[in-house]
């Protein structure tokens, strides 16, 4: 189980959640999600990568105590960070050619040289589907970084959790969320990012001016399909290669179903569009390069759909685009009902409980996983107890 708000958490609400855990006999951990600039990567003392001029690849990284990692992965992944070193997800060390033992240079708040090496290559689901996870200790010495989410380990039972957090004023809801193991798959969940990686593309980018980034070049002119004009409704745009076909297909359904008119072509292509050089609107220090950046991203209907806002979107038309591979932004936190990003795999068959425009599927009966369980693993284990979870943060936008 994991509590958080739709930005990062106050001190005070730190404290405040920690408490009311506490109080329903489970143990509270503080997790935080820092995106972390890589310039180079060596084995042996021989470079595999080295970027200069200001360039870096984007790391996303989760940070913890040795603590909670020993309590969700066991003791070897926590001795690896206890140990100073990071683990690395299995996906990022395929699309980083990674192996043990090799050395990471990361940049801090400063832009100033931190070499990390990696002690353990391990599941994605220990680093949340991103790329690294480091100890708390170890990153402090990268700058100051926000809490996230208050992860939950230990827990007896989730009523007696929920009724702690309540003693303590926090009451889950408009303002606090709460994620689970158990929870059902999520239509309008996004892809982690050595996920988003090994699908769409490694790029490297520089910051430009305010929240602009500059992508590489060499990445852009392989991957971004320039000024594409699709049929059957009028949209143009800058997409990812792969994204196009999808769009069209949507589109085209779209058309057959008689929405067109749901779709503002006008407003879409002056101010809609997809491949934006530029971090997440809501980063601040170690924030993400958004995912327009990776052209996997677009936005229609702006003008009815701000960010934050209750969406406007015609449901049929997103339950469209959910068919076609697309989770909707209208059930992010916050809101962003004008946005649709790419995930490559069907969503429209799912039953979930969407605040705005649930999918017309059956909800499947949810079944608590037993509590009290213990945790062994190696490394490389894949097998977790069933008394935690860690969960994916605020949709990326």
């Amino acid at each position: 189980m994991s509590v958080s708000t739709a930005s990062s958490l106050t001190p005070q609400e730190v404290k405040k959640i920690s408490a009311g855990v506490i109080a329903g006999g489970a143990e509270p951990h503080s997790l935080k999600f820092p995106t972390i600039s890589l310039t180079a990567q060596t084995r042996g003392g021989k470079d595999l990568l080295r970027l200069g001029e200001g360039w870096r690849i984007p790391m996303a990284t989760m940070v913890a105590s040795s603590r909670y990692v020993r309590r969700t992965g066991g003791d070897a992944m926590a001795d690896v960070l206890t140990r100073g070193q990071v683990l690395m997800g299995e996906t990022a060390a395929e699309v980083r050619g990674a192996q043990v033992g090799d050395v990471l240079i990361l940049r801090d708040r400063k832009f100033w040289m931190r070499p990390f090496t990696i002690g353990a290559i391990v599941a994605d689901e220990f680093v949340d589907w991103g790329d690294l996870l480091m100890s708390s200790s170890a990153a402090a010495a990268l700058g100051e970084m926000p809490v996230s989410q208050i992860a939950i380990t230990q827990i007896v039972s989730p009523a007696s959790v929920l009724a702690g957090l309540k003693k303590k004023g926090i009451t889950i809801g408009t303002v606090y969320r709460l994620r689970s193991s158990w929870d059902r798959e999520n239509p309008d969940g996004t892809l982690g990012t050595a996920t988003t990686k090994k699908l769409l593309g490694e790029f490297s980018y520089r910051p430009t001016i305010g929240s602009s980034i500059l992508v590489a070049g060499s990445w852009t002119s392989r991957n971004i399909a320039w000024k594409v004009r699709y049929t059957d409704i009028k949209l143009g745009n800058n997409c990812h290669r792969m994204v196009v076909d999808a769009i069209q297909g949507a589109l085209t359904e779209i058309k057959n179903a008689g929405l067109s008119r749901f779709v503002d072509t006008r407003n879409s292509n002056r101010y809609g569009g997809c491949f934006v050089g530029r971090y997440n609107r809501l980063a601040g220090n170690f924030g993400a390069p958004s995912r327009h950046a990776w052209g996997m991203a677009f936005d229609i209907n702006t003008d009815t759909n701000p960010q934050g806002g209750v969406p406007q979107m015609n449901c049929a038309v997103v339950r469209i685009f959910r068919k076609w591979g697309f989770a909707w932004g209208g059930n992010f936190w916050p809101e962003d009902g004008m946005h649709f990003e790419y995930v490559g795999e069907q969503r429209d068959q799912l039953g979930y409980p969407s605040r705005y425009c649930p999918n017309k599927a059956p909800l499947l009966a949810v079944t608590l996983p037993q509590f009290g369980t213990t945790t062994t693993t190696s490394p490389t284990s894949t097998t977790t107890t069933t008394t935690t979870t860690t969960t994916t943060t605020a949709p990326i936008t």
